[in-house]
């Protein structure tokens, strides 16, 4: 099996990491992470011969233009990267790559290599008209002028990459033929003075610079934070009333979440979608209401009908005073049936035992059917078949399902809330048992020590220390479980209230989503990227941000000879500058061995055609 050195050059961000993980491994990768130093191995057939392809990613940004030609020794062949929906890239194939690579392997053929393909005819996600993109033609001409071959891929769609590969292995061993004959390998890496043959010296191997440290995102407990709420009921403003006389306490907000029935027993109007985008509050009424004539038309008979329905089937009579509804269940539906009933529209599942009596289940599946709740009776047929494991997924879309309705219908919705806060001038509406359910510190503010704790209609609080949309972040967090982080415009404010509530999950997400933010900011040059690392790295420690700080350290280190030309590396910490003079890349001890290299290379009388 022949071995075959494929090196892939290009600027930032157009593409090449993708081009070599999507080829290798059949796969797209989500995320965008600026390469410094990589190397992929691939064993192809073709031609109906094996061949070890070894694929060597660079990193094409400025900073890296002295140490990049160090990859280049022995190589067989190189694909010059471009992206079609990045015009400069292509304008930098003739003024930047073709002379280095022509420069110091004179003899290597070159393949221009067209990258996200994909992209052409996609609209622009500001304007909204089509970007402008590299035409095939365009890059043709490019390749036709530079005396280059040609190839046009897509990484996401897996388009091209094997024509693409193949083409380059044929473009080497012809290349390697025609030098065989010649008995000459004119890409030595330097260029003798002497006329005789010398002995050629081989450079110190760069070491990789390492992968940057793995973001976990803390597992989500919002069905855990709602069990406990059920366990201890504060705030409770519905009481079910079950045999026996046995009272069930209850919340209007998670169950109106989570059950289109009990939103309509508890005279709740589920919002479509027009609804939900809707600054008004959503319709809240009573079945006295509707009784009396103070809803009118289609709505009052509809819900009148329902509630008629409804008193058929599992429910004797809603009643309403100024502290809670009052919903008397049958006889027939036991306590600790309704109790099931509760733990499944509060957590998403049932809590029942994978051994749980057959008398019970079915019970449960019995009432299910009457409040409508055709997941939970799902849940009761997987347990019954022996498919249980099919039910964790269903509890996780139902506690998604639920938390985005608690969203659009009770956050900042000022007829069901108990608290408002004061934030940039502005009232914002909440409700105490989603706020004190999700968040320990709110749990606090509300237990009693504090003046927020009044047992007033409606709690006032100032927010002096942060912005409306930010504030407005953290609350959609809490009542759903998720964050609008992709649209945020500064995430280390949210960041920062999120520490403050002892967010940690929501920490996590911050984390990996600012990491995200430097790469794309530094996807060109580091050096004079507008982004301040440095400052950031000692934010993210003063937030408690951990895995933020481990990031910036190594993303640092990796470009050590990049950030000491940042004015802003004089404010880094003591312990800080030890950590990434410790980990710079590339190290210290590659560099005096480069340096002994350089200066035996001096002695020789020869000049390096690298340095």
């Amino acid at each position: 099996m022949e071995n075959i050195k494929l090196v892939v050059v290009g600027d930032g961000a157009v593409g090449k990491s993708c081009l070599l993980i999507a080829y290798t491994t059949n796969s797209f990768p989500q995320e965008y992470v600026p390469t410094v130093f990589d190397n992929y191995s691939a064993n192809v057939m073709v031609g109906g011969k094996p061949y070890n392809l070894g694929l060597w990613d660079t990193a094409g940004q400025e900073d890296y233009d002295r140490l990049r030609p160090l990859s280049y020794p022995q190589t067989d062949v190189f694909l010059i990267c471009y992206s079609v929906s990045n015009p400069d890239s292509l304008s930098n194939v003739a003024s930047k790559w073709i002379p280095e690579v022509r420069h110091y392997c004179p003899d290597v053929p070159v393949m221009l290599v067209a990258c996200k393909t994909d992209l052409r005819g996609k609209e622009d996600s500001f304007s909204g008209s089509a970007k402008r993109c590299v035409s095939p033609e365009e890059g043709m001409e490019v390749a036709k002028k530079v005396k280059a071959a040609y190839a046009e891929t897509s990484a996401l769609l897996q388009d091209g990459l094997k024509t693409c590969f193949d083409r380059a292995v044929e473009l080497a061993m012809i290349n390697r033929k025609v030098l065989k004959k010649s008995k000459s390998r004119s890409f030595s890496f330097f260029k003798s003075k002497s006329a005789k043959e010398d002995t050629v010296l081989i450079p110190p191997v760069m070491p990789p610079a390492g992968k940057a440290p793995w973001m976990e995102i803390e597992s989500s407990r919002f069905d855990e934070d709602w069990h406990k709420c059920l366990q201890d009921p504060k705030f409770c403003d519905v009481a079910f009333i079950a045999e026996g006389n046995q009272k069930l306490e209850a919340h209007k907000v998670v169950l109106c979440s989570a059950s289109p029935f009990f939103c309509k027993v508890l005279g709740k109007e589920i919002p479509n979608d027009s609804q939900k985008t809707a600054p008004s509050d959503t319709n809240t009424f009573t079945k006295a209401d509707l009784n009396s004539g103070k809803v009118e038309g289609g709505i009052a008979l509809a819900y009148l009908i329902f509630f008629e329905s409804a008193l058929k089937l599992g429910i004797l009579s809603v009643e309403e005073d100024k502290e809670r509804v009052v919903v008397n269940l049958k006889t027939d539906i036991k306590a600790k049936t309704f109790q099931k009933i509760l733990q499944f529209l509060y957590t998403g599942t049932p809590r029942l035992s994978d051994d749980a009596e057959a008398e019970v289940l079915h019970d449960v599946k019995r009432v299910a059917g009457v409040f409508k709740m055709a997941e939970l009776v799902t849940i009761c047929d997987n347990i019954e078949h022996e498919e249980e494991f099919l039910n964790p997924s269903i509890g996780t879309y139902l506690n998604d399902e639920a938390g985005a309705r608690m969203k659009d219908m009770f956050l900042n919705k000022q007829s069901d809330s108990d608290v408002v806060f004061l934030v940039q001038g502005q009232k914002v509406y909440a409700n105490k048992v989603v706020l004190c359910t999700r968040s320990e510190v709110m749990a606090a503010m509300f237990s009693g020590n504090f003046r927020e704790s009044t047992e007033d209609k409606l709690t006032e609080i100032p927010v002096p220390n942060a912005s409306l949309d930010n504030f407005m972040a953290l609350l959609e967090y809490l009542y759903c479980d998720h964050a609008p982080l992709e649209d945020c415009n500064d995430l280390i404010g949210v960041l920062k209230l999120a520490d403050e509530n002892c967010q940690s999950r929501l920490v996590n997400m911050c984390e990996l989503y600012i990491s995200k933010e430097v790469d794309r900011a530094c996807s060109d040059r580091i050096e004079k990227a507008e982004i301040d690392v440095i400052g950031l790295l000692n934010t993210a420690k003063i937030l408690n941000a951990k895995q933020l700080s481990d990031f910036c350290r190594h993303f640092i280190s990796t470009n050590y000879d990049a950030f000491t030309r940042r004015k802003e590396f004089l404010a880094l910490e003591s312990s800080d500058r030890k950590y990434v003079q410790e980990h710079r890349w590339p190290p210290v001890s590659y560099l005096k061995e480069l340096e002994a290299f350089e200066k035996e290379v001096n002695k020789k009388g020869e000049e390096c055609a690298v340095m």
